[in-house]
């Protein structure tokens, strides 16, 4: 189904009537899925956890841009403020504790395949490229990400035009992957639980004092949504309001989940005089993809 009324901004009768096919976007996730599961059909090493969660992962996804809150995100910042919670806070994390990008290149046409070391061996010799895989340059890019795209300028812009929009969305995707798998990623990509936790304590503080600022602001900082929201019984700082307490809450809620899920795994770890233990999350994948190739043995 697509939007009732094309060019003109979403009302409420029309609300479930906003889907849209954005074919990029539903192609993009399509192929993402089909390769995986070739992927996965020549090695069964990635099952337990990781299929799981790189499934939900694409569902995220698919509600984020492709159900009626990408369109409910035009005329309401606080619907705009639960798509990018979808994105860095349920999406991202997602996909990074699926670590996919092995079960992804063995479903992958046999051309890619053979190029991929090449290209892996260029990115290697790309000294800004290395520093991605650092917790310090991904934790900034992702804060970075988050305060420039809700900046008045850039986030109208956004609203106004539809390549801007996608760049944001794919910023805060790219950016939180990055983020998340330095904190809950595979065990050769993730950090020491302490230093998790340390990461996530700023992230959570970043985005609670930007929250704060939406929360409180005395005035809308967005012209985009001047005449959207009186349709949806709300005034444009109202509405405002509301998507910082969006951000504030929930946002913060599954940073401190998280956090002391790592918290925990560490304090058990210096009590049984060993390494910190795995986050819970992916300390259930590394274990079932273990079981698995015992049993393949």
């Amino acid at each position: 189904m697509m939007l009732a009324h094309v060019g003109e901004p979403l009302a409420p009768h029309d609300l479930w009537s906003a889907w849209h096919a954005d074919p990029l976007t539903l192609g993009g996730l399509i192929l993402a899925a089909v390769v995986y599961q070739r992927g996965r059909s020549t090695n069964r090493a990635a099952e337990g956890w990781r299929p799981w969660c790189f499934g939900l992962g694409l569902v995220a996804l698919a509600i984020a841009l492709l159900s009626p809150v990408d369109a409910l995100g035009g005329v309401l910042a606080s619907a705009h403020m639960v798509q990018h919670l979808l994105l860095t806070l349920v999406a991202a994390p997602l996909l990074a504790v699926s670590a996919p990008g092995g079960t992804l290149l063995r479903g992958s046409p046999p051309a890619v395949r053979r190029a991929f070391p090449r290209w892996r061996r260029r990115l290697r010799l790309a000294t800004g490229v290395r520093a991605l895989r650092h917790p310090g340059p991904a934790w900034l890019l992702h804060v970075g990400a988050l305060w420039a795209w809700h900046a008045g300028a850039l986030y109208d812009a956004a609203l106004e035009h539809p390549a801007i929009h996608a760049l944001e969305h794919a910023t805060f995707l790219a950016t939180g992957v990055l983020f998340w798998r330095t904190v809950v990623g595979v065990r050769a990509a993730r950090v020491p639980a302490g230093l998790g936790v340390l990461l996530l304590f700023g992230m959570a503080m970043s985005s609670a004092l930007l929250s704060l600022l939406l929360t409180f602001a005395q005035s809308p900082w967005y012209s985009g949504y001047a005449t959207t929201t009186q349709a949806w019984g709300l005034d444009p700082l109202a509405d405002q309001h509301l998507a910082g307490a969006i951000m504030w809450i929930p946002a913060g809620m599954i940073h401190v989940v998280v956090a002391l899920g790592l918290l925990m795994a560490w304090i058990r770890g210096t009590e049984d005089g060993e390494a910190p233990a795995a986050p819970v999350v992916t300390g259930l994948v590394d274990a079932d993809a273990g079981q698995t190739r015992t049993r393949g043995r």
